[in-house]
């Protein structure tokens, strides 16, 4: 497997990148029951969420399928819920149904803040190969800074108010390295059609299997213990434009997964795929005519929690 630092060195070349999320809006939830009410609704641990650490989860369907994915910080007693922009509107109209029952009331902030990407070129010299439930989160001079990855570099997402302009973009078009952190969002197009085991999430912290019921919760946890699907998010990387609609293909040209999403930088492409087999069942992994090469995962894969 080709290593990730022998393909970001040459990219990154000792640049800091900071770049400003297009497409991430921010959903607060506020109110005295709104723990209460969220933990019926999301996949994580709500009581794992604290002014210090944030968490990654989703909200389902009762069919157990993503709704919409995101990241949770704490904001004071409110709770800041980062996600796809064009999920926001499907978002509320969902949880709304149960926030009337609870003292909690959900607020579209997409016009109060603004979500930076950042990227520390410098390598740590020691780094878990452990992900934790939750991420660091620190509040400072008004900016929220999450750090979602930090091997094999240090990724992390900036949350300021739209006033702050404190924040300067710089090689924002080496930001497509973010995709390597592998803990997606989803978009309004993914919602409703991908099992949260699909994304790594019993691996990312953003499934608790112990924290009693939640919409969709049934069909997550069968799917967890009986193991009934193999699908699972892999990383690939491969030089030059290639068709991202096509089917990923094995060498016998069978059917083996989707692309999720991709990014570029220049002629070298990286991509998040759903992959329907185990790795280690595959002789090569093409999309369309151009086979594509497996990248290792800033994370171990746990069968079962």
């Amino acid at each position: 497997m080709t290593s990730l630092q022998d393909i970001i060195d040459p990219i990154l070349q000792n640049k800091d990148i900071i770049a400003k999320q297009q497409n991430i809006g921010v959903l607060r939830v506020t109110g005295l029951d709104s723990r209460k009410f969220l933990q019926g609704q999301i996949t994580c641990d709500i009581n794992k969420l604290s002014h210090d650490h944030g968490l990654y989860g989703a909200i389902c369907s009762i069919k157990g399928r993503i709704i919409s994915s995101f990241y949770l910080v704490q904001e004071s007693d409110d709770i800041l819920m980062l996600m796809s922009k064009d999920l926001i509107e499907k978002t509320l109209l969902h949880l709304r149904k149960y926030a009337v029952f609870f003292k909690a009331e959900l607020v579209d902030n997409q016009d109060t803040f603004v979500i930076h990407t950042r990227i520390i070129s410098q390598r740590l010299e020691a780094v878990s190969k452990t992900l934790p439930e939750h991420f660091i989160t620190i509040h400072n001079n008004e900016t929220i800074t999450l750090t979602l990855c930090q091997d094999p570099i240090e990724i992390q997402w900036l949350v300021t108010t739209l006033e702050n302009t404190t924040v300067e973009e710089k090689n924002e078009k080496l930001a497509a390295l973010a995709i390597l952190a592998a803990r997606p969002l989803i978009t309004l197009e993914q919602s409703e059609t991908i099992l949260p085991q699909w994304l790594n999430m019993q691996s990312t912290g953003g499934i608790s299997f112990t924290k009693g019921c939640y919409t969709g919760q049934e069909i997550v946890a069968r799917m967890q213990y009986r193991g009934k699907s193999k699908k699972q998010l892999i990383l690939v990387t491969w030089q030059g434009h290639s068709d991202t609609t096509l089917d990923i293909t094995d060498g016998q040209g069978k059917t083996i997964g989707q692309v999720f999403a991709v990014a570029n930088i220049e002629e070298t492409y990286f991509a998040q795929i759903i992959l329907n087999i185990e790795p280690n069942e595959m002789d090569k992994i093409l999309l369309g005519n151009q086979e594509v090469t497996l990248l290792p995962l800033p994370y171990p894969l746990d069968i079962k929690k």
